[in-house]
């Protein structure tokens, strides 16, 4: 295990760039990028930031698609001792306008994608209730009347000429240097979640230990730029080891195929919606997954089967991973040397320099192995805050220092975590408390189910009553009453469904979890619907 550093994030990127000038840090539409150009790159793009105005603790939203120029603006604004406000890309107008005003956004960053197609129709509306001192264009081919990164670069050179150069002295590591945002899937307002320059560093490092990171390891970077799964897994595992990042043209299943193929990638982490994706695609890329040695799957549930299932396709060593944005760094993370039976069954053991236990959900008290209880840790990598809301930072994190993760799950005697569920997706049907993870797994052991989801639908007698929403496999046969005939030989009977809905697909937001809130009203509707008939 290796120790935490005391660095920020422009030493870290300085040294690895002394380190390897020459390797590559970053690829991109045949383009590639070295240490020593990305060191300097970013460095004219933050004189460039110094230059407008831009100060250190400034807020500089990024709403972009994954691309190098997004990944630079986000070094970049770092680097000048602002922070990088993540901007999740499928939010409405409102949805923006909220973050805006909860994170105090001074500059915003935008994209080709959603500068044509969702900024240009809503900047009006923006504007109009939320003045930003500046706005910035880092889109790959900017048409535009505001100031692109080539602009800030050459505004940076001549700015650093003129002693305007990032002064590294004035930022420290405990300095703030990210915002990302949360509420969940249940529709709950959003949260902002501020890191510091040490959580950025050393969640990389933890990260790059656990997966074994060179500097001959090429990262597939197939993840949201707005979640903590990639910034952590993705961007600073690579720069705080001189890997080389590979940007996919964008995250369709078949352009990340592609660039593994390309940029011959060894590293490729994401969640289980965008795994089964792939693999649909069948063995045409078979021939391209000999050089993907690992990778970490997180952010949604998958099965033990689906797990299998995906180490085969790609023939690799896969890793579970729990993790959040408020625990930055990760809650849990399998070893390489752990057996598949291990791997596909857990979520791993606790991360580095953190220290975490099962608590009872009533009396708080700490639960012994095999008990199913909420998951605590502890330890120097968990978030800063949420901004401005002591009372809700105080919610989640005791007097002792202990962040309870709303994670449901419990340990083995090798010190492993099971995990079931969230806590606030538990099902309580006139007191019974129960599980959807529990009933999910008994339904998936029917050879007809792809996949499926239990959720809790109100109901006027028992305030919520048990829905499965299932997805068939291709061609299968399966009836309601199959599913129950099976369900009453392995589940209590408070356990068992009222509703049975088989669905073609699930909703699913941008980081390709499933949807609760949709999902449960799609739910309603198609109960509604049935009961008229």
């Amino acid at each position: 295990m290796k120790a935490l550093v005391n660095e920020t994030l422009n030493q870290m990127l300085r040294n690895i760039s002394e380190m390897y000038p020459d390797r590559p840090a970053l690829v991109f539409h045949g383009r590639t990028m070295t240490y020593q150009q990305l060191q300097q790159e970013t460095d004219h793009i933050a004189s460039g930031l110094l230059s407008q105005g831009i100060q250190k603790g400034s807020h500089i939203a990024i709403l972009s698609e994954n691309t190098a120029n997004a990944v630079l603006a986000f070094l970049a604004v770092i680097k000048t001792g602002s922070v990088a406000c993540m901007l999740n890309t499928s939010l409405k107008s409102q949805e923006i306008l909220e973050l805006l005003q909860i994170s105090d956004i001074e500059y915003l960053m935008i994209g080709q994608q959603y500068k044509e197609n969702i900024f240009y129709p809503i900047s009006r509306e923006l504007m109009e209730h939320y003045p930003l001192q500046q706005i910035f264009d880092i889109s790959t081919e900017p048409s535009t009347p505001y100031m692109t990164l080539s602009d800030l670069a050459q505004k940076g050179l001549a700015f650093s000429q003129q002693s305007g150069h990032i002064d590294e002295n004035r930022i420290i590591s405990h300095d703030p240097a990210l915002i990302l945002y949360t509420s969940g899937t249940t529709g709950q307002h959003p949260k902002a979640v501020l890191s510091s320059h040490y959580h950025l560093v050393n969640g990389g490092l933890q990260k790059a230990d656990s997966l074994a990171l060179t500097k001959k390891d090429v990262v597939c970077c197939a993840l949201q730029l707005f979640h903590i799964f990639c910034i952590d897994v993705n961007i600073m595992a690579a720069f705080t080891t001189g890997a080389c990042l590979a940007m996919p043209d964008d995250l369709h299943s078949s352009s990340i195929l592609q660039c593994l193929d390309k940029e011959r990638c060894s590293i490729l982490s994401c969640v289980p919606f965008t795994f089964c994706t792939m693999m649909k695609k069948g063995s045409d890329y078979a021939h391209l997954f000999p050089m993907l040695r690992t990778g970490i799957i997180g952010g949604a549930y998958c099965a033990p089967d689906t797990f299998r299932q995906i180490e085969e396709f790609f023939g690799f060593t896969l890793l579970p991973g729990l993790g959040q944005t408020e625990s930055t760094a990760g809650i849990a993370i399998a070893d390489l040397n752990d057996s598949l039976n291990l791997r596909s069954n857990t979520v791993g053991h606790f991360v580095n320099h953190c220290t975490g236990k099962i608590i009872d959900l009533q009396s708080g008290a700490e639960l012994p192995a095999s008990a199913t209880g909420e998951i605590c840790i502890k330890g120097p990598l968990l978030m800063s805050e949420y901004y401005k809301r002591p009372d809700l930072t105080n919610q989640v994190i005791d007097t002792d220092g202990w962040l309870h993760t709303g994670d449901l799950g419990w340990l083995d005697s090798q010190g492993y975590i099971h995990y079931v569920g969230r806590k606030k997706e538990l099902i309580n049907r006139g007191g019974e408390k129960i599980i959807p993870a529990e009933v999910e797994s008994c339904i998936l052991e029917l050879k007809q189910v792809d996949t499926c989801k239990v959720i809790g639908i109100p109901d006027p007698l028992y305030g919520e009553e048990v829905c499965a929403c299932i997805i068939c496999r291709p061609n299968a046969h399966l009836t309601k009453r199959d599913v129950l005939d099976y369900l009453q030989q392995h589940l209590a009977a408070f356990k068992m469904p009222r509703n049975i809905i088989f669905m073609n697909t699930f909703p699913r937001n941008a980081s390709g979890k499933i949807s609760l809130v949709e999902l449960t009203q799609n739910a309603e509707a198609v109960i509604s619907t049935t009961s008229q008939q």
